[in-house]
């Protein structure tokens, strides 16, 4: 598993996180900890699609 330095996410940018959920990269305060996000597609619970949320370095898993 190789380390995505949340530094290097822009705006528009489709991350992959660990529970099989993909979201867009709406803002980033450029702390290296967390990134706001939108929720594109999620396997677990449909109603988190459309939803911004922080999301926190450890759970991003991939840039698609």
């Amino acid at each position: 598993m190789s380390v995505i330095n949340l530094r290097h996410l822009h705006p528009g940018t489709k991350i992959g996180l660990s529970d099989g959920s993909t979201a867009e990269v709406v803002s980033n305060p450029l702390d290296g900890i967390w990134v706001f996000a939108r929720y594109l597609f999620s396997p677990h619970d449909a109603a988190l699609v459309g939803t911004e949320e922080m999301i926190f370095a450890q759970d991003i898993v991939e840039i698609r």
